[in-house]
């Protein structure tokens, strides 16, 4: 397991107060569902935007994008309107 820093959005930040948080896991899908047990919050991969190192992954190979101590995983929600 690598332990990685995670961006969270500002609807989740509101909740828990921080920008972000610790998180030890595997894969990016595994970061995710541990933010789900910890904050009773979930992270839609349909709905949200997840960029690892400043790149954007790819929301089908969330469970495939393997994570490195150090790395850095902003969630956003993208803005919609007109």
């Amino acid at each position: 397991m690598s332990q990685i820093t995670v961006r969270i959005p500002l609807t989740v930040k509101k909740k828990v107060g921080k920008e972000s948080v610790l998180i030890d896991a595997e894969n990016v899908k595994d970061a995710l569902e541990k933010l789900k047990r910890e904050f009773k919050e979930e992270f839609n991969e349909d709905l949200h935007i997840f960029l690892l190192n400043g790149r954007i992954i790819n929301n089908r190979k969330l469970g495939q994008t393997k994570l490195s101590t150090g790395d850095t995983l902003h969630i956003f929600l993208p803005v919609f309107g007109g």
